[in-house]
């Protein structure tokens, strides 16, 4: 498995390299910065996946995850793992 944390410009950029392995990519946003996602492509501000508040997360499985992840969003910070999990909306309440 691998992780790390990545931080977004002002312009569109590879900021976790593709990998035809990959089966599954989490990604998290760590601050209250605006990112944009490009999946295979390059991100474009305001378009595509938003990550909007800190802790968004977004799974992604199968062909997208082996794609490159682009980001924009000046001063955006998060962080990634690849593999199998399962993320949840915190904190987790037992029903």
């Amino acid at each position: 498995m691998a992780h790390g944390n990545w931080t977004a410009g002002s312009a569109s950029a590879v900021k976790i390299a593709a990998n035809e392995f990959r089966d599954v990519l989490v990604i998290q946003h760590t601050n209250a910065t605006q990112v944009a996602l490009g999946i295979g492509i390059d991100a474009e501000a305001g378009k595509g996946l938003q990550l909007i508040n800190s802790g968004d997360a977004v799974i992604l499985r199968g062909h997208n995850a082996r794609q490159a992840i682009y980001m924009i969003g000046n001063g955006a910070t998060g962080t990634y793992q690849d593999g199998d999990c399962d993320v949840r909306p915190g904190p987790y309440v037992a029903e």
